[in-house]
């Protein structure tokens, strides 16, 4: 055990009582800043448990996520809690996630050979790549013990969600709260409190995804599957407006956001083995990987593309107009007289 989880039951006794789960959705009974808390309350407090544990390796990528939709629920709320409340917050969730990078990097390198051996299946030898297999694991495991050898890098990703949960629990709920949000009143329960996020994080999306088309490189394809994730959180928040119609948005673009995923692991796999060639000393097999990291790049970039150009059919105005009616039929009084 290293030293960075040795602190964990002292600082899980420091912790607030824990809430209840809810899920990461929009509640039916809930005013709009009631649930946001709520919702940003919950990601938070599940993120530090779960490093407090002690498990690092099955909770840092969960962690990774809950700050991931967080920074998500922040563009959301954007115009609400101000440009620069968003900015330090966003700076210090995108920071701590950051921290933890190297042991998802290199656990998703062996990953995505395993990937490529499943994907060509019966088409390569059962042994191929299992040198360089070897050697990304050797790689993954060096950069595992970096991140917990250092003590100070666990311990200051769970006291940024500590502290990030205590500000997500003070935001107030109600017009008559003492307590202030960024020096603001609490968050009207109206459409219009998440139609600038929501239509800023629609119309980025759109842009980055007719770059990528326009110009299809690595970088251009991962800042649109920064987008396209983004919004498919977004959308899980407002599934309740609409189940069917928005839950189906959100399950399209988590299918859009693995597809460019895989796209970007792929090109980093690439830009490894191109930078250090001892990872795969045989050019023979390098090329053969290049190759077939290419092929697949090119399958899943035309699959992208497809259910993307579905996605941002429309423009961001009439994406809002259309969620804008979702939530006055959601928010809506049921009708004297109406039965189920």
């Amino acid at each position: 055990m290293t030293g960075a989880v040795a602190i964990a039951p002292a600082m899980e006794r420091r912790f607030l009582p824990a809430v209840p789960e809810s899920g990461f959705v929009l509640g039916n009974h809930e005013h709009l800043s009631e649930s946001l808390r709520r919702i940003t309350v919950e990601q938070a407090e599940a993120a530090a448990r779960g490093l407090v544990s002690g498990q690092i390796d099955s909770t840092i990528h969960e962690a990774r996520k809950a700050m991931k939709r967080l920074r998500a629920v922040l563009r959301l709320i954007r115009s609400e809690i101000g440009d620069d409340a968003y900015r330090w917050e966003n700076a210090v969730l995108r920071d701590a996630s950051r921290s933890t990078a190297p042991i998802r990097d290199g656990v998703v390198m062996v990953a995505t050979i395993d990937r490529i051996r499943e994907r060509y299946e019966g088409q390569i030898a059962d042994e191929s790549f299992s040198d360089l297999r070897a050697a990304l694991q050797g790689r993954s495991d060096r950069l595992r013990r970096r991140v917990l050898d250092d003590e100070e890098i666990v311990p200051g990703v769970i006291r940024t969600l500590r502290s990030a949960r205590v500000r997500y629990s003070s935001w107030p709920v109600e017009s008559d709260d003492p307590m202030v949000l960024y020096g603001r009143s609490p968050i009207p329960h109206a459409f219009e409190s998440l139609a600038p996020g929501l239509g800023r994080t629609y119309g980025r999306g759109q842009k980055e995804m007719r770059q990528a088309v326009a110009n299809p490189t690595a970088a251009n394809f991962h800042l649109w599957r920064k987008r396209a994730k983004y919004l498919r959180h977004q959308a899980e928040i407002l599934r309740p407006l609409w189940p069917d119609a928005v839950g189906g948005l959100a399950q399209s673009l988590e299918q859009l956001g693995e597809w460019l995923g895989d796209d970007h692991d792929l090109a980093v796999l690439l830009r490894l083995i191109s930078d250090i060639p001892e990872l795969c000393p045989d050019m023979r097999e390098r090329s053969f990987i290049a190759a077939l990291a290419q092929h697949r790049r090119a399958e899943l970039q035309m699959a992208s593309i497809s259910l993307g150009s579905r996605i941002y059919a429309e423009r961001p105005n009439q994406f809002i107009a259309r969620f804008g009616a979702y939530w006055k039929a959601w928010d809506a009084p049921i009708p004297l007289g109406y039965r189920y």
